[in-house]
């Protein structure tokens, strides 16, 4: 019976807990929704509108000296001390930098160049042989142009290969003499040139024969009665004239014939008289000397050339070395010039905006030791814009600072919209002019721009977000389920046209209609589900 009892109240203890926990699950099921949805950020949103925005373009940039002046020393002198702080007013003549006294190392060690220059030309003058014209030239300080030398050197190869020229005459001369000498020494008469001239004037008269049966052929061929043909009359009339032409040919070179051969005939049995050894070795000596002359000659333009040539290189190199020396003496003087005494002073009256020494450094040629923003000079700063913005402004509006609390009697208005060189294509510079109680260096925000217009996508300033992929806002996108209506972040890239304190105009890929993002409770990312603010 007790058993009975005891098993009865498990079961009634099962089924209670069963029904507990059904109802637990039933109650968790109908408010899982609102449980999650008080766990998810809380948004507010508004949307998108159109209207009419009087654009204010705001930008930060750096004062910069309208027209700065550089304070430098050409030469390396030591500072003993710096007589001005950076944002000193000073007058022309006021102290700047305190100098060792000592003479600069630019200055020392020009003068010690010049001195091993002169020296060195010096040296240059009394070793080897140097033509007394070259030395004159050389201490006057003479030069000639490159085309004054090559004309020098032409006209010294001319005369040699004149020399040569006439060596070669000579020398051909000599030769023939010495064969005709050697040739009258035998007993036989030379007369290989006239057998020479017997062959060719043969052969002259062959051909012209030969020709001559060509024209007669010629003309045969045409026939000897036109019948009144003007064309065959024209052509017997040439073949005529042909003929004629090389009948008067054949008969010249048959007179060349007999004339070579005469003079052969004359040769062999008279022999040549006019020229014996005798006088041909006259006429060789004659030749010898001439030719003996020639070299003698020529060996002295040779000679002459290579002087010429030698001299020419030692003026180049003296009249170098000379116009180094007057390179350095120029350098010393100007040095000297330049030499500062034991202080440096200010050259213009102003504002020092940086000091580029400390005491115990040198100063370095072409370093600014100061800079001065000179009395009456103006300040500049600029910032970039978009090509939207810009149209928006004008050379000479106005600019307003932002927080111009915090400075006094400071102007500025707009003096240039020039290209943006970081992004020529779709940024422009605006560059303004400043006057007031500035520094060089400072960060200034501008605002500029009173131009109103209409935009058709209009939203809260807060709305906009940017990241490193640029300006963004979040829109709000609404989603079924079956626990009722889920809303969604959603990224929209924008571009930001005009601004004004509370609100900008916006482009980008979207309807115009849309509800965005305004504020949350906590942060948000694209793509997350958020809540709607009651």
């Amino acid at each position: 019976m007790n058993e009975e009892r005891e098993s009865k109240k498990k079961r009634e203890w099962v089924k209670t807990a069963a029904i507990v926990f059904l109802a637990v699950m039933l109650v968790l099921t109908f408010f899982s929704n609102t449980i999650m949805n008080y766990s998810l950020p809380e948004v507010a949103t508004q949307r998108i509108q159109s209207g009419t925005i009087t654009a204010k373009i705001r930008g930060t940039g750096s004062v910069e000296s309208g027209d700065p002046y550089n304070v430098e020393v050409t030469q390396s002198r030591k500072v003993t001390s710096v007589a001005v702080k950076a944002g000193a007013k000073v007058q022309i003549g006021d102290v700047i930098l305190n100098l060792e006294d000592q003479e600069s190392t630019e200055l020392a060690t020009a003068e010690a160049e010049l001195e091993k220059a002169q020296i060195e030309f010096k040296q240059s003058l009394l070793k080897g042989e140097i033509d007394f014209s070259v030395f004159k030239n050389a201490q006057k300080g003479v030069s000639y142009s490159a085309a004054e030398y090559q004309n020098r050197i032409n006209n010294t190869k001319a005369a040699v290969k004149d020399a040569e020229n006439k060596v070669k005459y000579w020398t051909d001369k000599s030769n023939a003499l010495t064969n005709q000498i050697a040739i009258s020494g035998v007993s036989t008469v030379d007369t290989r040139a006239e057998e020479k001239v017997v062959a060719d004037a043969t052969t002259s008269l062959n051909n012209a024969q030969i020709d001559l049966q060509n024209a007669q052929n010629e003309l045969a061929s045409l026939g000897t009665v036109s019948n009144g043909d003007a064309n065959l009359d024209a052509a017997l009339a040439a073949a005529q004239k042909k003929v004629d032409n090389r009948t008067v040919t054949v008969n010249a070179r048959k007179t060349d014939l007999n004339n070579a051969q005469l003079a052969l005939d004359k040769k062999k049995i008279d022999g040549d008289t006019s020229v014996t050894i005798s006088n041909l070795t006259k006429q060789k000596a004659v030749v010898d000397a001439n030719l003996a002359a020639e070299k003698t000659n020529l060996e002295a333009k040779t000679l002459e050339q290579k002087s010429i040539i030698d001299n020419i290189q030692q003026e180049i190199a003296l009249g170098g070395q000379n116009s180094d020396i007057a390179t350095l003496q120029e350098k010393v003087d100007k040095l000297r010039a330049d030499s500062l005494g034991a202080t440096l002073t200010s050259p213009v009256a102003g504002t020092i905006t940086s000091i580029g020494v400390v005491a115990g450094e040198n100063t370095k040629p072409d370093t600014p030791v100061a800079v001065i923003q000179p009395e009456g000079k103006g300040f500049s700063l600029s910032f970039s814009v978009t090509n939207e913005q810009a149209k928006r402004v004008a050379v000479g509006d106005p600019a307003d600072l932002v927080n111009s609390w915090w400075f006094s009697e400071i102007t500025a208005k707009v003096a240039a919209i020039k290209p943006d060189t970081t992004d020529p294509g779709k940024k422009k510079l605006l560059v303004f002019d400043l006057t007031g109680e500035l520094t060089a260096g400072q960060s200034l925000s501008l605002s500029v721009g009173q131009k109103s217009a209409n935009y058709d996508m209009i939203v809260p300033n807060s709305a906009i977000r940017e990241d490193n992929n640029g300006k963004f806002i979040l829109v709000v996108e609404s989603k079924s389920s079956p626990l009722g209506n889920r809303f969604i972040a959603t990224r929209a890239d924008v571009e930001v046209l005009a601004s004004d304190d509370t609100q900008s105009a916006i482009s980008g890929g979207l309807y115009g209609y849309e509800d965005i993002i305004t504020t949350s409770t906590k942060p948000i990312e694209a793509g997350k589900q958020v809540r709607l603010a009651d």
